[in-house]
């Protein structure tokens, strides 16, 4: 007889094998020149290794469904309720009339979308006839950067893997905390040097000028543009923090309650996918402004949005939400899924003008300061990568 403890012990190990093979083979792909003969031996290992992942996902893929418009899949969907589902709103608003959801077991379903919920791009749908036991989201406490992730898919293979790349964190611009200088760039040091304090901000109130130079915030020394902007960042907006500077022989210390960053101009939809698509890769129209996000080198197609991800234990630890780089994946938690289904989501028809469009570009007037133009342009650049590569605030 099998006893209680030996599946657990079986399993671990196949989570072993898993890792290992995932390790090895990164490895031998940067270590090989590139080959026909070396791609076959790549593409079986990669077989062997998702062959590997499918104990972890045998759960979750039971609540995944395939969602549909005019019978093309454009992303997966998590059934979270009875005959309820969830899945990625901005691919599925192209054509609500034919929608509809297909299982594991290859059953054809009509589905109809409920409600929205716009600030996480997600649709709950409605499916009738869907008699299959929703998903139970976990905690994502236990993860930590590097851990393993899967994404599931229907069929009870997994769809993708990837491991923990960034913690959860809000992409919001207002999120972001905001002090409200312009920094003189040409510098040298030591500190910060101002070069313009935006009206309205935290440093207008607390009464920082142009021309002071930043020493200390929060007590921590900065010796640069880059040092500050990195202390920032770890900050939150509505914070108070204590600023040493000196203006002119005199060093003086204020309070300065932080701002929420304004959103800078959103680079043309155009460019930007010109720049994307020349890297041969795709990803999802709406990518980013979510409240609540895990980052992950997962690499999915768009479509591949809205199924559940999972741990080694199968756990589910979130749903992907949008493929946003080159190796990089944005997945909302369980618990920030879990608040939304807590919550009553906005009427469908009220969202479809705005549904899976990227804002137009700004119309901007001459900068009169040709250092602030400067600025906003590599800005702009920095904002550019980001978005293909998988860099990081």
């Amino acid at each position: 007889m099998i006893g209680a403890y030996e599946p657990k012990t079986m399993k671990i190990g196949y989570f072993t094998v898993c890792m290992f093979l995932a390790c090895w083979t990164q490895s031998l792909a940067q270590d090989l020149e590139s080959s026909p003969e070396n791609q076959v031996l790549l593409d079986e290992q990669a077989a062997d290794i998702f062959r590997a992942l499918v104990p972890s996902v045998k759960s979750a893929s039971a609540g995944t469904v395939e969602v549909r418009v005019w019978r093309k899949r454009v992303s997966y969907g998590t059934i979270v309720g009875p005959e309820t589902v969830l899945t990625k709103w901005s691919e599925v608003s192209r054509d609500l009339r034919s929608l509809s959801c297909r299982t594991g077991a290859g059953e054809w379903l009509p589905a109809v979308v409920s409600g929205v919920y716009p600030d996480a791009d997600l649709a709950v749908i409605k499916v009738a006839g869907l008699e299959v036991d929703p998903v139970v989201f976990a905690g994502e406490k236990d993860l930590r950067p590097g851990s393993f992730l899967c994404l599931t898919r229907p069929d009870g293979e997994a769809a993708g893997m990837g491991v923990v790349s960034v913690m959860p964190r809000s992409l919001r611009s207002s999120d972001r905390a905001f002090l409200g200088v312009a920094m003189d760039l040409e510098f040298k040091g030591p500190g910060v040097l101002v070069r313009r304090v935006e009206l309205g901000t935290g440093a207008e109130r607390s009464g920082l000028m142009a021309s002071d130079i930043i020493l200390e915030v929060t007590g921590k020394k900065v010796n640069g543009s880059f040092e500050l902007s990195t202390l920032l960042q770890r900050l939150d907006p509505g914070q108070k923090v204590k600023i040493r500077f000196a203006r002119g022989e005199e060093e003086r210390e204020i309070e300065v309650e932080l701002g929420g960053r304004p959103r800078a101009p959103r680079i043309p939809y155009s460019r930007m996918e010109q720049m994307n698509n020349m890297g041969g890769h795709r990803y999802s129209e709406v990518r980013d402004g979510f409240s609540s996000v895990v980052q992950s080198d997962m690499q999915i197609a768009p479509e591949d949005c809205g199924a559940p991800v999972v741990d080694l234990e199968g756990r589910v630890v979130g749903l992907a939400i949008a493929r946003a780089g080159r190796i990089k994946t944005f997945i909302i938690p369980s618990s920030a899924i879990k608040k939304l289904l807590a919550s009553k989501p906005a009427p469908p028809e009220v969202q479809l003008g705005d549904a899976g469009k990227m804002s137009p570009p700004e119309v901007r007037t001459p900068e009169a300061d040709p250092f602030e133009a400067m600025r906003r342009r590599l800005e702009e650049m920095k904002r550019l990568m980001e978005e293909i590569e998988e860099g990081d605030e």
